[in-house]
């Protein structure tokens, strides 16, 4: 759980843990928050069958949080996390098998609280999930776990020669080539950029660039191949500076920086990023425009990124905590809102279309729906889970639109076993698109 100005504004600064297990604790933040989007393009008919717009989708009950999530097929979802067991707090893995979430035993190091904050899989049978342990000492460790498809198991990190070390982010291309990012904290306090490599044999860290002498931390990760990997946080110029965008990139051969803007001058941050199929990439955060927190979604690659507007809940702050692209084209972005001088969250869930960013209508709790990830199935389908304090609840979007002239009518919303029809004036081939956002 980040920590209370983390909250506000997005994963920046980690360094008071003990003061985030109890922001997280008094909010008694208990479950995870599953969230389903169906979308569908199609030249010749209406999407799959698809759920009521709204539904309740139970997870396995406790003092649950989940932060990050992978889909593997339809059939095969992960949601990583912590649960605490009334003495500490332990990891939590979930996971949905097409019908119903279920909690798979996870192994937990020996003493202290541990946290996994982000789960990728190559397959069903080559899952890895990351985060960090918090010693009986108080010092903090980096934590790896891999599923064989028959159980979880902890395999040995490396950590750096420091008081703490942290791991976000995972993304697993094939068995014996794996990547996380995060972070340690140096000798002289500061933040600098953690990034690990799996060659099928053990895990070993890697040199990666800082930009600035301030705090540098790697929230996201994600690989287009193994020669095209790309990883998301922030940096300060110097200690205490604020924060600003980070994006870092692998050839192959070694990671290096590559420019990003930060709108409004402030502080930013990037939390997700994702690499689509035809080399452009995405990321996800949020920046302070000096009012309140705003959304941040750019959109690059080797050159360079540029922003794109999201949509943003006017007056309110905004916040993205992840991003996902399924293999249809569809990209969802996720994250929270809330009321200026609140801590009221409610669920964000963002669609890009093609051509602009709007608003999905998203899983919403009686109070602090916080979703902190996303991923998205090769069919479409997109997955995000976080946390609320009433219930787990999953919401499904099957609506269809036409963007093109001659149909009627012009969109359309379909439940369970429905068929969705429109006339179409013409003969030509025409493409209906997700229209949830």
């Amino acid at each position: 759980m980040p920590t209370a100005m983390a909250l506000m504004f997005g994963e920046i600064f980690r360094k008071d843990m003990a003061a985030a297990n109890r922001i997280r604790r008094a909010l008694a933040l208990s479950l995870g928050v599953a969230s389903l989007f169906v979308s569908a393009v199609s030249t010749t008919g209406a999407p799959p069958s698809c759920r009521p717009a709204w539904s309740e989708l139970p997870t396995p009950p406790g003092s649950n949080s989940s932060y990050g999530t992978a889909a593997i097929t339809s059939t095969d979802v992960w949601a990583v996390g912590s649960h605490y067991d009334g003495i500490d707090d332990r990891p939590l893995a979930e996971h949905f098998d097409g019908g119903q979430w279920v909690t798979v035993p996870v192994p937990a190091p020996r003493t202290g609280a541990a946290y996994l904050r982000g789960v990728a899989g190559s397959s069903g049978t080559d899952v890895w999930a990351v985060g960090y342990q918090i010693t009986r000492s108080g010092a903090n460790k980096t934590v790896i776990e891999h599923y064989d498809g028959t159980a979880w198991k902890i395999v040995p990190s490396p950590n750096p020669a420091s008081l703490a070390g942290y791991l976000s982010a995972v993304a697993a291309i094939a068995m014996t080539d794996a990547w996380t990012v995060g972070h340690y904290l140096d000798n002289s306090g500061v933040y600098r950029t953690l990034v690990e490599h799996w060659d099928g044999t053990s895990w070993m860290i890697v040199s990666s660039p800082n930009a600035g002498n301030g705090d540098n931390a790697l929230n996201g990760i994600a690989a287009a191949s193994s020669n095209d990997i790309w990883a998301v946080g922030y940096q300060s110029s110097a200690p205490g500076a604020a924060s600003l965008t980070l994006v870092l990139h692998f050839d192959g051969t070694s990671w290096t920086i590559v420019p990003s803007p930060n709108p409004g001058g402030l502080t930013s941050s990037l939390a997700g990023v994702v690499a689509m199929a035809d080399g452009r990439i995405w990321a996800a955060g949020f920046y302070y425009d000096g009012t309140q927190g705003r959304t941040l979604l750019l959109h690059g690659d080797t050159s360079g990124f540029e922003t794109v507007p999201g949509e943003d809940f006017p007056g309110e702050g905004n916040v993205l905590n992840g991003i996902a692209a399924s293999g249809s084209g569809d990209i969802f972005a996720a994250g929270y809102h809330y009321p200026n001088g609140t801590t009221d969250y409610q669920g964000l869930i963002e669609h890009y279309d093609g051509t602009q960013w709007r608003r999905v209508s998203s899983a919403q709790g009686t109070s602090y729906t916080y979703l902190s990830g996303i991923t998205a199935q090769p069919g479409g389908a997109a997955w995000a889970v976080g946390n609320t304090l009433a219930a787990t609840i999953a919401e499904s979007v099957c609506e269809i639109q036409v963007t093109e002239a001659g149909f009627i009518p012009e969109a359309a919303s379909g439940g369970l076993g429905e068929t969705a029809g429109w006339t179409i004036i013409g003969s030509s081939s025409h493409r209906l698109v997700d229209a949830s956002g």
